[in-house]
């Protein structure tokens, strides 16, 4: 049984074979995300989970080396 705080198999998956400078995107459902790029939906209803939440666990599981912030997220989310 898994130990570690990341319970969904294929987030835990996509972080698992991520590999030096690849690149995972964390977005609401606003993003549009051409066909041909894998999506993990992790909504459950509007704002849940929240995206705080989801980067907390995503980082207990993921050495990251850069973040990039889009300018709209630093405007309307002083906790980034």
């Amino acid at each position: 049984m898994k130990k570690t705080t990341l319970l969904n198999s294929e987030l835990s998956y996509a972080i698992a074979t991520l590999g030096h400078m690849q690149t995972l995107v964390v977005a609401d459902a606003g993003l549009p995300i051409p066909p041909e790029t894998e999506r993990i939906d992790l909504a459950l209803t509007k704002g849940v989970p929240g995206a705080v939440e989801t980067l907390k666990v995503i980082l207990s599981e993921l050495q990251v080396e850069k973040i990039i912030l889009a300018e709209e997220v630093k405007a309307r989310n002083p906790q980034f």
